[in-house]
């Protein structure tokens, strides 16, 4: 799972859910709630998502809340970056007053051995060194983290 959001700042919410499991991916850009008004033009210019585009685009936050719930029920899905994600995956959940069905932690805790974390991270530089590659939009960098593990935890 990755977002993207509208700035790093604890006043910051979520624009874009990405999350696959190799075989079937779900990602939606996330319409404001009317309090979320924290934006960042440095974050803009890095996920290249305006604010017009998520409004005229995006899926209400409590929709895309409920969906995540569906998707996830019962599982554990794993991100890059725990402080940052699980941040705004509470932020979706909590201002949406529903009540989340699934579990989020950080890959590091698959990577616990050095040669896995090794390979983990030679596969992401990698893959995002190819021309292909769009960074910083959410199911682009669930997709480099899910290649990335697969490679470090099966080689």
């Amino acid at each position: 799972m990755d977002f993207e959001a509208s700035g790093l700042s604890k006043e910051s919410y979520p624009i874009e859910v990405g999350l696959t499991n190799g075989e079937s991916s779900f990602s939606a850009l996330i319409k404001p709630m009317g309090h979320w008004t924290h934006w960042d033009k440095n974050a803009e210019r890095v996920h290249t998502l305006d604010q017009s585009k998520l409004t005229s685009d995006g899926i209400k936050a409590t929709t895309v809340a409920n969906i995540l719930n569906a998707i996830l029920e019962g599982t554990t899905v794993f991100c890059d970056s725990i402080e940052w994600d699980g941040f705004w995956l509470n932020v979706l959940f909590s201002d949406t007053a529903i009540h989340r069905r699934f579990e989020i932690s950080d890959i590091k805790e698959l990577l616990i051995e050095d040669e896995k974390l090794e390979r983990y991270l030679e596969r992401k530089a990698y893959i995002e060194q190819s021309p292909q590659h769009i960074s910083h939009r959410a199911l682009n960098d669930a997709n480099v983290i899910h290649s990335s593990l697969l490679h470090a935890i099966h080689h």
